[in-house]
């Protein structure tokens, strides 16, 4: 946490002792032997030094930064935050770890003119970027990415991938830098699908399908479960509407749940439930019989086949994109990267910014080799070229360019609040199409999510 240290400054006296010798002769007195006697006598006196007092150097920058602890965990923030201070002798770089209440506190400071903050992450930009910009908790960075000196800051924008700076932008400028970006594929158990005779990654819903039955009854003794989804909205509905459909949000900034092809997900999602080929609800207890090995193959965050592959081995496990509901009939999948951000009227923004390339900017291959390794996906192109296939110990990540073809390819989520809306309202009704014996049909489930999130919508507009 926060370490401060002052310089203090102080005045060194020194007492110089100087002796003076005075002579002193006694009076003679004749004798036969005449006899002179010298005494010294020793007189001692203080004399004060003054020593010139040389000025105080100048107090360190302390440059906080508060990140999600997610994050810290998995990313070596502060041990990069030692190297810059060494680099940059005038700079301490302090990580901190979030807490209940942050957003709070610094928002009331930020008001105030004094936020203790100068960088804050993790912005998630379907979930944060409309909010923290509305309300001023973040500032533009292209500026201080033009100021820079670090290397790396010439190309941290133009070796970005197009679609990860988009959705690391607001009206045109650009509010954080992401160290990696995630997007939804779908991940399978080589083994279990080559005991089936699947070689290849399903390409349609069709195949998919077909597998998963096939699937059931080879593992039915072993209780192996086909495919599942993970219980959010993005995962699993938000997901397949993007796979089957070439434009999955209203103008509104809303899922186009009103499209076929958003009530024809909802009914392949059913499908699979109500046949057994996905856990109860699609996604029950999904995590548990994952790692157990009990299920097949699962429709989540790319980093997912990279636990799986650290569950299982590299070779038992394969991340690939998401089945379309018709063979390029879709519009990619949904993506969003991982972002640092300015603190908007922090202190010392350009040692934050200095501090954010030297980190995490391209230059920094150690950096990304890191970001790899935890199964995120680099958001630079020369990551993919100097890294990814061109170092033969990262072969078991090259499925890794598929995403980024795959996110090239897809739709930005719109930038707003109603992300944390419909999810709950997804949680809410898809419970309740899926449970056992539900008579609701996809359009009713499709409709309520709507109404309920265009209620809830309306509510926050008051």
């Amino acid at each position: 946490m926060s370490t401060f240290h002052t310089r203090r400054a102080f005045l060194r006296l020194t007492a110089v002792g100087a002796a003076g010798a005075l002579l002193a002769a006694c009076a003679p007195k004749v004798v036969e032997v005449t006899k002179i006697v010298e005494k010294e006598k020793v007189v001692k006196e203080t004399v004060v030094v003054k020593e010139e007092v040389k000025p105080a150097g100048p107090e360190k920058k302390i440059v906080r930064f508060i990140l999600s602890s997610w994050a810290v965990g998995e990313i070596p923030f502060d041990r990069l935050a030692r190297e810059f201070n060494e680099q940059n002798p005038g700079v301490q770089v302090v990580i901190e770890t979030d807490a209940e209440g942050w957003d709070t506190k610094l928002i009331a400071q930020i008001n105030q003119g004094k936020p203790e903050w100068c960088g804050v992450g993790i912005l998630t930009p379907f979930l944060d970027m409309a909010r923290w910009t509305a309300i001023g908790m973040v500032q533009p960075m292209d500026d201080y990415i033009a100021a820079s000196k670090q290397e790396g800051a010439k190309d941290i924008l133009s070796d970005m991938i197009e679609a990860v700076k988009t959705d690391a932008s607001a009206e045109g400028k650009v509010y954080d830098i992401p160290y990696s970006f995630e997007n939804i594929t779908f991940n399978w158990r080589v083994d279990y699908f080559n005991a089936v005779g699947a070689k290849e990654t399903p390409a349609t819903w069709d195949d998919w399908y077909r597998i998963a039955k096939e699937l059931k009854t080879w593992g039915k003794d072993q209780n192996i479960v086909p495919t599942s989804f993970v219980g959010a909205l993005w995962t699993d509905i938000g997901a397949l509407i993007c796979s089957s459909m070439k434009s999955p949000y209203t103008a509104e900034g809303l899922i186009n749940w009103d499209a076929p092809e958003a009530v024809e997900s909802l009914a392949f999602y059913k499908k699979l439930v109500s046949e057994e080929l996905t856990p109860k609800h699609g996604f029950d207890g999904w995590y548990e019989m994952f790692s157990a090995g009990k299920i097949a193959s699962v429709q989540a965050q790319s980093s997912r086949g990279v636990w799986g592959q650290m569950f299982f081995g590299n070779e038992k496990m394969a991340t690939s994109p998401i089945p379309e509901k018709v063979k390029g009939g879709g519009s990619g999948t949904v993506y969003w990267g991982n972002g640092v951000a300015l603190v908007n009227k922090g202190p010392y923004p350009q040692e934050a910014m200095d501090y954010i390339i030297f980190t995490m900017g391209p230059q920094n291959l150690d950096f990304q080799r890191t970001v790899i390794k935890t199964g995120k996906t680099p958001v630079y192109k020369s990551a993919y070229d100097k890294i990814i296939l061109a170092d033969p110990s990262f072969n078991t990540y090259k499925w890794m360019t598929t995403m980024r073809d795959d996110v090239a390819r897809s739709v930005r989520v719109p930038v707003n609040t109603y992300y944390l809306i419909q999810h709950t309202m997804f949680a809410k009704w898809i419970v309740n199409f899926t449970e056992a014996g539900s008579t609701m049909s996809a359009q009713e489930c499709a409709q309520g999510i709507l109404k309920d999130s265009k209620d809830e919508i309306a509510k926050q507009k008051l």
